[in-house]
């Protein structure tokens, strides 16, 4: 599986979680609708007992309410092994996430997430794309030429001439 899908990034262990309030959901559901529906007292016209309505209610609100939960489980851990990957402070935008609300905190941290860092060649810790040295072991990061220097560095004659 790639590294880099949405499933490859999350954490086992989140992806366990939200397996387990999914199936928790689905086993819950029916009983809650089934003692709710003895409760209320539901009748239908179709003669169909309280229990067995109360029961298909609660099962299909248990699975929309299990696969809810559970996505935003998987969206929590995507931002914190995605946050971690890039470098930045994966705690605090994971809390930034589930504490603002109505979904602003995913989109603040989609807005505003740093490019994916490199590792570091001597020690291997991830710099960030910005940072010119390693901040564990202090190497100098070599990053590769680009635009004109690139150009006049293979010596392709498409920078300006030079004059010895």
């Amino acid at each position: 599986m790639k590294t880099d899908s949405f499933f490859g990034l999350i954490p086992k262990g989140v992806k366990i979680a939200a397996a387990i309030v999914f199936a928790c959901a689905l086993v819950i559901g029916p009983f809650i609708g089934a003692y709710q529906g003895h409760v209320a007292g539901l009748n239908s016209p179709h003669g169909i007992p309280p229990g067995v309505l109360g029961s298909a209610i609660g099962l299909g609100l248990g699975l929309l309410v299990g696969a809810l939960v559970a996505f935003w489980l998987l969206c929590l851990g995507y931002v914190y092994a995605d946050a971690h990957r890039r470098a930045m402070p994966a705690v605090l935008w994971v809390l930034i996430a589930i504490f603002i609300p109505n979904l602003l905190g995913f989109l603040l941290y989609f807005a505003l997430r740093r490019p994916l860092g490199s590792p570091c060649s001597n020690c291997g810790q991830l710099i960030a794309a910005e940072q010119r040295f390693c901040s564990w072991c202090g190497s100098q990061r070599f990053a590769a030429p680009s635009g004109e220097n690139a150009a006049r560095s293979s010596g392709s004659g498409m920078g300006p001439a030079t004059t010895v």
